[in-house]
């Protein structure tokens, strides 16, 4: 397995040396979280929305994307129609994109508003990202990875200062219908073999990435004391993660879901709220269930 990460790359310095105003903006926005990627890229988000994908930089400029529905001006009512005898289209000033220079603030509350209305705070991503915001030792989302004709997208990494552990996560919410199939089971053990195969190589890659979130300032609340996390240890079965469990629930389902997965997860923690700690137990404690043998 190899990971394409360059510690050293013209983005990262440019940023850590000479960081540009909107740079300072976004970093420094308590709702934004960012994310840096393999291949040498970085993604900043808010509630699951990318506000920026792919930022990068050539040596000259950077560069980056997004999607134009979080571009879509003040909710109208109504959009006028312009008609003519062999015509008809809507006003382009009323669904004009709007313009910006430096991720103004209220350009941010604008963007912010609309990736909401895709994103709801119920919503898995919205619920992913206030675990990220809340629970503070979140160091990675979305990380994906395609090897032996497997396709992953892992959530969450966690890092469990206590233990010393990199724990990958997966987060479903109560009304994801692969709970109840053998999907979940499938879904886990694929994290687990792809951790049990690559431990070293994950564990350097969340070095590296702790190094230079930490020298751009941007890393998580609950991770900014550590100097390092070398020396941490990969766990090699995921932990699947609840962020919006009612209690009625947790009694109805878990036990077939824990005995479910409890082949190829570390463990099951059921929460009500999304910014409780994820670090692992000796011993199953309320709705925290732990698998270990």
């Amino acid at each position: 397995m190899k990971i394409e990460l360059n510690d050293k790359h013209k983005l990262f310095e440019r940023l850590i040396n000479n960081p540009p105003e909107w740079w300072e903006v976004l970093s420094s926005d308590k709702d934004i979280y960012i994310d840096i990627r393999k291949d040498n890229y970085i993604d900043v988000y808010f509630n699951g929305g990318c506000i920026i994908k792919e930022l990068k930089h050539n040596g000259k400029s950077y560069s980056g994307k997004i999607h134009y529905k979080y571009l879509l001006p003040e909710k109208q009512e109504y959009i006028k129609y312009s008609l003519d005898d062999s015509s008809i289209s809507p006003s382009k000033k009323e669904i004009e994109l709007f313009n910006f220079k430096k991720f103004e603030s209220a350009i941010i509350k604008r963007l912010k508003a609309n990736v909401a209305q895709y994103f709801p705070v119920e919503s898995e991503k919205g619920i992913q990202a206030k675990f990220i915001k809340k629970a503070g030792q979140f160091i990675d989302s979305e990380f994906a990875y395609k090897y032996d004709g497997n396709k992953l997208r892992i959530d969450l990494v966690w890092i469990d200062i206590r233990n010393k552990k990199i724990l990958l996560v997966e987060l479903k919410t109560m009304g994801d219908s692969r709970l109840y199939t053998s999907e979940i089971y499938k879904q886990l053990k694929k994290y687990h073999d792809f951790a049990k195969k690559y431990e070293k190589e994950i564990a350097n890659y969340y070095e590296r990435i702790f190094s230079l979130k930490k020298r751009l300032d941007i890393l998580p609340s609950g991770l900014r004391k550590l100097e390092a996390i070398d020396g941490f240890s990969v766990e090699k079965k995921p932990l699947l993660l609840f962020g919006d469990c009612q209690q009625e629930w947790i009694k109805n389902n878990s036990q077939e879901l824990d005995d479910k997965i409890k082949k190829v997860a570390i463990g099951a923690y059921y929460f009500g709220k999304p910014e409780y700690n994820c670090d692992l137990i000796l011993k199953s404690q309320k709705n925290r269930h732990i698998f270990l043998s």
